[in-house]
């Protein structure tokens, strides 16, 4: 197939990978995890071909003396290979605007239980299923280190994410700042600015997830500085906008996630028509056509 016709096959793969929130019936959990591993397969197959064309590519510049039909072909491989980036950028922010998976009631009635108990340094988002910490109360100020009173509240969340319930979802811990500069030259020389801090306040969440026995293959961490603030700053920040979140998504199957259901229904054979994406519908896991070599 042409690569002209790349990204129309790839848009009918996923027309509509939708976030569900809250706690929902297993059978539309299950579909949504069937939704997320297919992105993320076309993901791993996309890059794949894109180290292809990038051989090609590579071989076709050290040809000397190119003829022209070499220089057309090179000209068409480098297309193609802009479009497979563009692909790819589009599947990774459509796994971002998905958000987190739902969960089952029973880790969401331990999680809303865990943050009632522990109110002034952990909040719950029933609708997202995402946990919260309180940067401020959980780390000194302009430091990554977790603070020893935050510890005993996160060993109790990494056993709760550690129980069979929760053990098909990828942990996933995310750091924010408010918009305020650092001014301590120290912080500055060891975190450089906001974004670094956030990051680095993100890996040390996660590090005592892994000391409580979270397994390391389960986790991943983000940093996003100021850029993703949840009210506005003042002219002194936002204790709300310093926070560190954990999500929880489907994990993949090659990392113990669940396998993709014998019996799902069979995928959908045209894209459905604008405003008609239903969240319980299945992505169309048609393979993607190969580009044109």
């Amino acid at each position: 197939m042409h690569r002209k016709h790349l990204l129309a096959a790839a848009a009918l793969a996923l027309p509509a990978l939708m976030p569900l929130t809250g706690c929902q019936p297993q059978g539309e959990i299950d579909r949504y995890r069937t939704q997320y591993r297919t992105a993320q397969d076309q993901i791993l197959d996309l890059q794949a071909r894109l180290s292809d064309k990038d051989r090609q590519i590579d071989i076709l510049r050290g040809t000397r003396n190119p003829n022209l039909e070499m220089q057309s072909q090179l000209s068409d491989a480098q297309a193609s290979r802009d479009e497979l980036n563009a692909e790819i950028t589009r599947l990774r922010d459509l796994l971002d605007r998905a958000g987190t998976t739902p969960i089952p009631v029973e880790l969401a009635d331990e999680l809303e239980k865990l943050a009632q108990a522990n109110p002034d340094l952990m909040s719950y988002d029933s609708a997202t299923g995402a946990i919260q910490f309180r940067s401020d109360v959980t780390f000194a100020l302009g430091k990554a280190d977790v603070r020893s009173a935050a510890v005993p509240s996160i060993n109790k969340l990494a056993n709760v994410l550690n129980a069979p319930v929760a053990a098909e979802y990828e942990v996933r811990v995310a750091g924010h700042t408010d918009n305020v500069p650092m001014k301590n030259a120290l912080n500055r020389q060891q975190y450089g600015d906001n974004w670094g801090l956030s990051t680095a306040r993100a890996v040390s969440v996660m590090k005592a997830f892994a000391a409580a026995g979270i397994p390391e293959t389960r986790m991943s961490v983000a940093g996003y500085g100021e850029y993703r603030p949840v009210e506005p700053n003042g002219s002194k920040g936002s204790a709300t906008n310093r926070r560190v979140e954990i999500y929880l998504v489907p994990l993949p199957a090659a990392l113990g996630g669940p396998a993709a259901p014998v019996d799902a229904p069979a995928p959908a054979e045209t894209a459905p028509a604008a405003g008609e994406s239903d969240v319980s519908e299945l992505i169309d896991i048609t393979p993607i056509p190969e580009v044109a070599k």
